[in-house]
Formats: C-alpha cells, structure tokens, sequence
C-alpha cells in the first residue's frame, strides 16, 4: 500500500511540474466593476479557469501567489499544509473589490478542499456584501462538509457564499484538455444566476 501511495505521489508530482499556459486575459474597454475574479493556481488549470470566468464577464482579476514551486518540495508542502490546515503566506495582485458585487473565487481542490492559499485570501479578505461564487478544479472529488466551513469563513468575512462550482479535471492518469474543461466551466457559469 505504501509502495503504491509513493507511486500516485510521484506521478502527480511529475505532472504537477508541468505549468499549463492559458491564452491572457485583460478586460476589454471599461471593465464590469460589479464582478471581479480572485483565483490560486499552481499548475495553470484553475488559472484557466479564472481568465474564462473573468472573460466571460469581462471583469477584474487578480492571483494569489504562494510558495508552493512546481517541484517535490512544493507538492510535498502543499499536501502537509492541505493536511494541517495551514495558511501560507500569500501575495494578492491589485484588485479594488469596493464596488464589486459578486465575487469569484477559483482554486484547486487539495485534499478534498479548496487549496489553501484560498482560504488565506479569505482570511485577509473584506468581503463586505459580496456575494461569492466558488470555482474549484481537481482531479478527483471534494467534500462538502470542506465547502460548508469555507462558506462559513467566508461569512465571518462579510461575504455570502452562494454557489460551488466543481469542475473535474479528470483523474491523475488522464486529464481532460484545457479546451474540453474550459467548455464545461463555460457552460455551466452561464447557469449561475
């Protein structure tokens, strides 16, 4: 079993090294200041992500960065902090939220939760009146009763959790395109009312 565990970590760890670019993203004219995109990606996915959101709505955004590098060390302390529940320090490009209405925030899934450096945002957060909108992207599931504390942390902010969008994808062994999952995220943002 332990063999096994070491086999799915390096595996993951060597596709994690590999940083997925997505086309930019810039607002085009006047920005819809009502929406704004707050996102974590480590690897470029959830990144994808949140430019599609942020396109769609031709709104803000802005990353969050931690110190979580594409290599073992990076994959190991992302999964220790995902298991401890540790805050990382983080970084926030500029953003100004006051006007913003509805908030996404987008991130992968760690160990069944968004990632942490999210949850540090949160933490750090005046979301004051915002309605948020959570964006997750992982390879295998989530667990709600991680979403609900997420909602409530994000209450305790002034924030008002309203929807969780899950996207899948894929699993470890085989991922989706980056076209295939920004259809999906396309498709199922228009649902949100």
């Amino acid at each position: 079993m332990a063999v096994l565990g070491l086999g799915v970590f390096m595996l993951m760890t060597v596709k994690d090294r590999t940083y997925v670019p997505s086309r930019t993203y810039a607002p085009v004219g006047e920005p819809n200041r009502e929406v704004a995109v707050v996102y974590y990606s480590r690897s470029g996915h959830s990144e994808a992500v949140a430019r599609e959101v942020a396109r769609t709505f031709n709104a803000p955004i802005a990353r969050i960065s931690a110190d979580y590098p594409l290599d073992f060390s990076g994959q190991g302390k992302a999964v220790s902090d995902a298991n401890a529940g540790e805050l990382p320090r983080i970084a926030v490009e500029p953003i100004d939220l006051d006007p913003v209405r509805r908030l996404f925030l987008v991130s992968p899934i760690w160990m069944f939760r968004p990632a942490t450096p999210l949850w540090a945002y949160v933490e750090q957060a005046d979301l004051k009146g915002k309605e948020i909108v959570l964006v997750t992207t992982g390879n295998s599931r989530f667990e709600q009763s991680e979403i609900d504390v997420f909602g409530r942390r994000a209450e305790a902010r002034g924030g008002r959790l309203i929807n969780h969008l899950f996207l899948r994808r894929g699993r470890i062994y085989w991922q989706k395109s980056q076209e295939d999952l920004l259809t999906e995220a396309r498709a199922r943002i228009r649902d949100i009312e």
